[in-house]
């Protein structure tokens, strides 16, 4: 799918090597939803691969917590909160704030506004624009 949306062509951005596997699944998911929901753009790779990498980081996190519990004893014998849960929890303020730019929360998508899909240029369209141009460069360009 493409088009233009603000001057930028409307087509997936390359993945960027660095993400991770579970980063990497998420961006090819995303990128399918995006290009259908006529959201994403050449320019979104960086927000799109933090996204992606937030959400793999939170994963992870959270897996890990759920091993360990939300409470440690420290060697000197207090408890107290994992510091997973703190890495959960920002991983998951970066996913909503991101997921928002791209419309992927439901009162985001609310307030999207994507203009329609141009229509294919009519044969006739296409002469009468050809005539135009000719006009514009003048006699003899």
């Amino acid at each position: 799918m493409s088009g233009m949306a603000n001057g930028l062509e409307r087509k997936a951005p390359d993945c960027p090597d660095h993400l991770d596997d579970t980063a990497k699944r998420e961006w090819k998911r995303l990128v399918k939803l995006l290009l259908r929901t006529r959201v994403l753009t050449e320019a979104d790779g960086l927000a799109l691969a933090n996204l992606c990498q937030a959400w793999s980081t939170l994963v992870k996190a959270q897996t890990k917590l759920n091993e360990s519990g939300l409470l440690l004893k420290t060697p000197s014998g207090y408890i107290q909160q994992s510091p997973l849960l703190g890495i959960v929890n920002n991983c998951t303020d970066t996913v909503v704030k991101l997921s928002r730019e791209f419309g992927l929360t439901p009162s985001s998508r609310s307030r999207l506004e994507v203009p329609p899909e141009p229509k294919p240029e009519s044969k006739m369209g296409r002469i009468l624009r050809e005539a135009r141009e000719r006009k514009q460069r003048g006699p003899g360009e």
